[in-house]
């Protein structure tokens, strides 16, 4: 018989903002009676856990974490504890700085939120939320949000300013009150230089506030010369096209038009990239047009397209196609090296579906997601590119990855995942340059309480990763003295670099490649702003709805008795008592089985000695 206890989860917030309001022991004393309670040890089995941008084990605790996303352990909970009734305390002040809010967070079991700290409501002027593009063009006018609360009483008037290279290029009074407590400011900003610019919105503080940290914030912008454009063409109506249009504009540098096949209103020269939906007879011309001008392009094919057709009109690959349909899941190649993307869990991806066939490509291709078949995984592409000469493409074999975007977007509650993985798959087909060798990904902006992640991928001059280059990451100031030179490091097929002990700044950097020409280079600032301070009081009304919401309960400072007996008393925690019925093979109890073949061995002798055998 064996006796299985219920699992209570405690996650534990590992983040600076514990420490900055003078947390930490109080923290460490909770999760230390926690510990030590015979009461609670005997009901649960506890699993410690600690997290701020990350979920892990909790072995030490340092406050040290440069975000919180209190969402993150629920979401992880539902993924590692399937089965049983499994609560969760969660120890924390409340101040939640990335992430989906927590108060919608998708948790079925009970939840115990532990609020530490004062949440009595002081008098704060604050920016509550910025709302801008991350792109632009040169003279184009560009729309900012930005969203101001105040917790107060008093009728009081202050500025708002917007800053670009220290001038101010915006200004406006607001007026503020207890019923008037949230102003939304709405405005233009407009650049005439390329590249990443940067501005600061800047609320005017109260007299004596006791947290100016956030009364200000700034954002970067990246500012192009000229939008790239695609044209899709089409012979049917499909949710996928919808799809496209919405996942690529989501990068405002870039804009799709959706034409009928049939419709010849467009010049050629207008357009960067070629999308060609499910192409049939009536292709024949922009196939043509991309055979002659080697345009760079991005096919996909579908249950109407017409394979005999798309196999005369190209020679990278071909298709045996039958009638039947197939439905085909993602797999994603993390050995793909073309050029970086977001790493997206496809597990769960819906499949797609496509004519049943074999392919064959009759030219170098590279393959990004490969095809499962129910569960066998196949190593046949699914998504794949491909390089001609001066020429891009790319091939989708199925229709409705539109269900990608929706399967994306219950996983993460926003679209940003998968929009980037598009993006980064169209800006790699719109670019007129033959593929980079060297490519890196950094942010245009990080605070300076958070470490710096940077990543790059070198590849050979066969177009495969090189993971025996040796790569340098070289730092300048303005006056471009170099600050610090270091290598990065090979982290399976991407090489990664973390920096920090960089000061707030703006910094000029160089990615280097030993005994190589490549060379990339860029800019980048650390602010002189720790997000985690920007909180002045711990906060509890989203966990608080999430608690009414799972049927759990709150809790405050000197509680921890409170919240014990609570779980205790609880009768929907019970132990389950399970019996297990061991059988053991004859064949393992070798005494037994020797002390048979002695006694048929004994008998065989005694037949044989009397003639009975």
């Amino acid at each position: 018989m064996e006796t299985k206890k219920p699992k209570l989860l405690i996650a534990v917030d590992n983040s600076s903002s514990i420490k900055y309001k003078s947390q930490s022991e109080n923290v460490l004393n909770i999760v230390e009676h926690l510990k030590s309670s015979t009461e609670l040890n005997s009901k649960f089995e506890l699993d410690f856990y600690k997290f701020g941008n990350q979920l892990n084990s909790l072995d030490s605790l340092s406050f040290k974490e440069s975000k919180t996303n209190l969402e993150l352990p629920f979401k992880e909970f539902s993924k590692l504890y399937k089965e049983g009734v499994n609560p969760v305390v969660i120890i924390t002040d409340g101040n939640q700085t990335i992430g989906n809010n927590v108060a919608f967070a998708n948790y079925k079991n009970p939840v115990y939120p532990f609020i530490v700290g004062d949440t009595t409501i002081v008098e704060d002027l604050f920016i509550n939320q910025l709302n801008v593009n991350q792109f632009t063009y040169i003279n184009n006018n560009l729309p900012v949000e930005v969203f101001i609360n105040y917790n107060g009483d008093k009728l009081l008037t202050k500025t708002l300013k917007v800053y670009h290279n220290n001038k101010v290029i915006h200004s406006k009074q607001l007026q503020f009150s207890a019923s008037q407590n949230v102003h939304t400011a709405s405005f233009f900003i407009t650049s005439t230089q390329s590249g990443n610019q940067y501005y600061t919105v800047v609320i005017e503080p109260l007299i004596n506030e006791k947290n100016t940290v956030n009364n200000s914030k700034t954002f970067s912008v990246n500012v192009i010369e000229e939008q790239t454009k695609m044209l899709l063409l089409t012979s049917i109506n499909h949710p996928d096209l919808g799809m496209i249009k919405k996942a690529v504009e989501s990068n405002k540098q870039r804009s799709v038009t959706i034409l009928n096949i049939e419709n010849n209103n467009y010049k050629i020269s207008d357009y960067q990239l070629f999308i060609l939906y499910q192409p049939n007879n009536k292709f024949n011309s922009i196939f043509k047009e991309v055979a002659d001008q080697k345009l760079n392009h991005f096919i996909i094919t579908g249950v109407s397209t017409d394979w005999s057709f798309l196999n005369s009109k190209q020679n990278i690959f071909s298709k045996t196609a039958t009638n039947q349909a197939e439905k085909y899941s993602p797999i994603l190649n993390k050995e793909y090296a073309i050029f970086q993307t977001n790493e997206i869990d496809f597990n769960s991806f819906a499949p797609l579906e496509d004519l049943f066939g074999e392919v064959k490509f009759s030219s170098a291709y590279n393959t990004l997601l490969y095809q499962k078949i129910g569960n066998i995984s196949l190593q046949k592409p699914l998504l794949a590119t491909y390089e001609n000469a001066n020429q891009k493409g790319a091939i989708l074999f199925g229709e409705n990855s539109w269900q990608w975007r929706m399967n994306s977007f219950q996983e993460n509650r926003n679209f940003e995942q998968f929009d980037g993985f598009i993006s980064d798959l169209i800006q790699y087909l719109a670019s007129t340059q033959l593929n980079k060798r060297l490519n890196v990904a950094i942010e245009p902006m990080y605070y300076s309480n958070e470490t710096i992640y940077i990543s790059a991928s070198y590849l050979d001059k066969n177009l495969n990763f090189d993971g025996r280059s040796k790569l340098w990451f070289t730092v300048f100031n303005k006056d471009k003295t170099i600050l610090k030179k270091v290598p990065f490091a090979l982290d399976f097929n991407t090489f990664k670099l973390e920096l920090s002990d960089l000061q707030a700044g703006d910094y000029n950097y160089t990615v280097s490649v030993e005994n190589q020409k490549e060379t990339v280079s860029g800019i980048f600032k650390i602010l002189p702003f720790d997000v985690e301070q920007q909180f002045s009081n711990a906060t509890s009304e989203n966990l608080k709805q999430l608690a009414l919401k799972t049927e759990g309960g709150v809790f405050y400072n000197n509680q921890e008795n409170q919240l014990i007996q609570q779980l205790i008393n609880d009768k929907q925690y019970k132990s389950i008592l399970k019996s297990t019925i061991q059988k053991t093979p004859l064949i393992e109890w070798q005494w037994l089985l020797a002390f048979i073949v002695i006694l048929l061995t004994t008998e065989w002798f005694v037949r044989k000695y009397f003639g009975k055998i």
